[in-house]
């Protein structure tokens, strides 16, 4: 007979197994979720052109080197530090722009980790983990496009929330481990403000929980000698913020870029306005019923970073690109306050009586997840260059014309095109605008552009105005059917280059 020692190591072993194989369904299921996000986002290619200049020249570009329209000076491209990675796994290794997809994967994979150990250190039970991951991934994947230097904040937010559960365990050393984690992170993506005001408010409550409530000088002096290490923290943001290639110019640009208004581009749009809004908003909604209810049966002090999980949830349903903080947020600590709960504790009892049923559904599920893989190949790169209508399309034929040609000269570009564009030809072509926005362009740039391609009024003293010797057309841009009519100011374009997506017009002094 089994000795009640061997009982209890079997049964362990048994939810080890029973849980291994719900996590390892659902990180399946994500994968499957975002397979289809398949396509390289025009951000990767200025990313990696910056750093390609980087490498070939051995001086970093302050300002800018690819447009021949107004630019700024200096041009603080803070993603340059993704681009060092993307340059890294797309134009050195053999795996080409599949180094790409590769990465997304090994970082969904290290993000799924630290998810979990966060979850679990906020004292979740490891199915709920599992239960409530899912609800969120309708707004998760804004995150997870192939791929673009948000995936780094999420990977670096989660890392900077285990620094801090550190923190309330009353070590101080993380302090040194978050300098380091600060300094790169900002280089990587201006996302890293996230970590800031993530750390402000974890500052505030732990210093509100450690008064506990007696505003008295020997409560501060108490809380002082505590938390000392917190002093450390503004001038590590000071100092940190200059370690950059523009340094103290870093500061500047990110001020005006926070407060920038972005009307005509789609992630700062609100949530209603996403892909399948109806599935994204119910997400939403059940994600706020179930704060709304452990704010109900849960005393605020237990419920550590409920305040930034509730700014969180209002920047995500202001502008699509705070979704996935959100999501990764609530999935991150909303196990954790729910486990101790009548209703976790049911949701949790509810799988353990149904455990086989609970194992089947998990391995089918993972099954037909990874039938959808195979189908979408999740591990490799693609360009898209075939849809007219599509909204990321790169001019692929015509980027080919102009390289058999050796062309060299100024190419008006679409907003999405020109990074394509500046990646492929740079330093033969230079381009008009692409995608960079606030990073490199005046303001009126990119308003001007959008005159131009939809045909508005008064769209041709945008070709005055800037001395374009090409410009690149798609299919589906309203200033196609104009441009170059006879009879209006723009019958010297004639089309050199055509095909379904996109065409070439040249002035009528450049020759095919």
């Amino acid at each position: 007979m089994m000795t009640l020692q061997q009982n209890l190591q079997m049964g362990r072993l048994r939810d080890g197994r029973f849980i291994a194989i719900l996590a390892v369904s659902v990180v399946v299921a994500f994968l499957a979720y975002i397979a289809r996000l398949s396509d390289i986002t025009h951000d990767a290619f200025h990313e990696m052109a910056l750093v390609r200049v980087f490498a070939e020249s051995g001086t970093f570009p302050i300002g800018d080197v690819f447009a021949f329209t107004p630019t700024v000076n200096p041009a603080v491209h803070h993603e340059w530090g993704t681009g060092l990675v993307l340059y890294w796994c797309a134009g050195i290794s053999p795996l080409g722009m599949d180094g790409l997809a590769v990465l997304r994967i090994v970082l969904v994979l290290a993000i799924a980790t630290a998810l979990y150990r966060v979850a679990r250190n906020s004292g979740s039970h490891p199915l709920l983990i599992c239960v409530c991951a899912p609800i969120l991934f309708p707004l998760l994947w804004i995150g997870f496009a192939t791929i673009r230097a948000q995936i780094f904040t999420l990977l670096f937010t989660l890392l900077q929330i285990l620094l801090q559960q550190s923190d309330w365990q009353g070590r101080k050393t993380w302090v040194v481990a978050w300098a380091v984690l600060y300094v790169v992170w900002l280089n990587m993506h201006a996302g890293f403000v996230v970590g800031v005001a993530l750390m402000f408010l974890h500052v505030v409550e732990r210093w509100l929980t450690e008064l506990g409530g007696e505003w008295t000088i020997e409560s501060a002096r108490k809380a002082c000698f505590k938390l000392w290490h917190h002093l450390l923290l503004p001038p590590i943001l000071a100092v940190g913020l200059q370690i950059n290639p523009w340094g103290s110019l870093y500061g500047p640009y990110l001020l005006r870029a926070i407060v920038m208004e972005r009307p005509t581009i789609l992630e700062w749009q609100p949530l209603w306005m996403t892909h399948d809004s109806t599935t994204a908003l119910a997400a939403f909604s059940l994600s706020i019923l179930a704060l709304g209810y452990v704010a109900k049966n849960r005393r605020w002090s237990r419920l550590r970073g409920w305040l930034f999980c509730c700014i969180a949830a209002y920047m995500a349903l202001k502008h699509l690109r705070h979704g996935s903080i959100y999501a990764l947020v609530w999935m991150a600590y909303m196990p954790g306050w729910l486990t101790p709960t009548a209703f976790g504790r049911s949701v949790i009892s509810s799988f353990m009586n149904c455990r086989t049923i609970a194992i089947r559904g998990a391995v089918l599920t993972a099954l037909a997840c990874i039938g959808f893989i195979l189908w979408y190949p999740i591990w490799k790169a693609t360009i898209p260059s075939s849809d007219p209508e599509g909204a990321m399309v790169y001019p692929t034929g015509a980027v080919r014309y102009l390289r058999e040609r050796s062309f060299s000269g100024n190419v008006m570009t679409p907003f999405v095109s020109g990074a394509y564009v500046s990646w492929m030809c740079y330093p033969q072509v230079r381009v008009s605008i692409d995608g960079r926005y606030e990073v490199a362009y005046r303001d009126d740039v990119l308003p001007k552009h959008n005159q131009f391609y939809a045909a508005e009024p008064g769209w041709q003293s945008v070709l005055n105005e800037y001395s374009a010797d090409l410009i690149l057309v798609q299919a589906n841009s309203p200033v196609r059917k104009s441009l170059g009519t006879v009879g209006t100011h723009t019958e010297g374009w004639r089309v050199i280059y055509e095909d379904p997506v996109f065409s070439l017009y040249a002035n009528e002094f450049i020759g095919k």
